[in-house]
């Protein structure tokens, strides 16, 4: 092959080289902040963990991370069969497999958003892995102190009733209380989806900037810090606490549902409470005020809402049924969840300052 045949050859090559060196430089000065906030949160682990013993399981980051690859690989393959079936059924595309490969390209070759994603990507891994470290840490902090005080609150928002006994027709219904179920494990599943969606899209906007921050914000704040002050365990624990069986109907009536249907709150319920008795480095943590699953709910709505209405609304009802299946499946008091909802949008709010760093939107 001749001198100047290698060299076209190469330049292609090179230039894309000087273009990712370019947008990862760009991107990294658009993400200090949230650079900033993962590595603050990290440098808190360090010194909490420190203090009380609870450093990272890297076990357990190692067996998180494989399944986190996981989970991408399998919504890659998902996503990518139904662009695939969209292309040759809905557009009828007379090349569907080289219209989807057309597009795989450009995404591999776009510089700016490959280096968007892995310094989004980098900032959500080294948050969540200071995140366990901190969550695991507030029983040890803070013993719970808070649950009776709760309780009293709940009884007066709920007219001198415990909440869940105002939602018996959800509780009592094995249907209800596995559908409920299921949607509280399919939060997971959404948040993952979101932050990819928010990591990888196709422009470095204001809006992805905002989400980003306003999720890290949320849970150091209101995950961690508001979560010592006001330490409780929630009333799955109440009785296991010591502090009377005014929960135990609500147990028995989810007790009774797991027949029918799975209810994957007990067992998760029964582990924590082991971590807890016998805690271990790494160990989880339970923690029920505020309820983060709501106030994650009311993030992704609010991001959702943005990027399109039907989306938005979609989330605005799965909101609403985390919220319900925060009290029915015993996770939280109402305070909790409604404490979980105003720091969701006080997070939202509070990320929308920083939309700024970002170049575009």
């Amino acid at each position: 092959m001749s001198d100047a045949a290698t060299t076209i050859g190469h330049a292609p090559i090179a230039r894309f080289g000087r273009e990712i060196a370019a947008a990862f430089a760009a991107s990294f000065r658009r993400h200090r902040f949230l650079h900033a906030l993962a590595a603050g949160t990290l440098a808190l682990a360090v010194a909490v963990g420190a203090k009380t013993g609870n450093m990272p399981d890297f076990g357990v980051l190692e067996e998180f991370g494989k399944y986190l690859l996981m989970a991408f690989a399998l919504s890659g393959c998902a996503i990518a069969v139904v662009r695939l079936l969209w292309l040759a059924c809905v557009e009828r595309n007379p090349s569907p497999l080289g219209a989807f490969l057309a597009t795989f390209t450009r995404f591999l070759g776009n510089a700016a958003r490959i280096a968007n994603g892995v310094n989004g990507m980098t900032v959500i891994v080294v948050f969540s892995s200071a995140f366990a470290v901190l969550k695991g840490a507030i029983a040890l902090l803070a013993p719970f102190g808070w649950d009776r005080a709760f309780d009293r609150i709940d009884r007066m928002l709920a007219f001198g009733r415990a909440p869940y006994e105002r939602l018996w027709w959800l509780a009592d219904s094995h249907l209800a209380v596995g559908v409920l179920n299921l949607a509280y494990n399919l939060w997971f599943f959404l948040l993952l989806g979101t932050i990819f969606a928010a990591v990888f899209a196709g422009r470095d906007t204001a809006l992805r900037h905002r989400f980003l921050a306003a999720l890290m914000l949320v849970w150091t704040v209101g995950g961690f810090f508001i979560a010592v002050a006001f330490s409780s365990a929630g009333p799955c624990y109440f009785a296991r606490l010591g502090l009377g069986d005014a929960y135990q109907p609500l147990m028995d009536a989810l007790a009774s549902a797991q027949r029918d249907y799975p209810v994957w709150a007990l067992a998760t319920q029964d582990a924590l409470w082991k971590g807890y008795v016998s805690p271990n480095a790494g160990s989880v943590g339970i923690s029920a005020f505020p309820s983060m699953h709501v106030a994650t709910a009311v993030l992704l709505a609010l991001y959702w809402k943005e990027r399109a209405l039907a989306a938005g609304a979609v989330m605005w009802v799965f909101a609403a049924a985390i919220f319900a299946g925060s009290i029915v499946l015993g996770w939280h008091y109402a305070a909790d969840s409604i404490g979980g909802a105003a720091i969701g949008f006080a997070g939202w709010k509070a990320g929308g300052y920083f939309g700024r760093f970002a170049e575009e939107g």
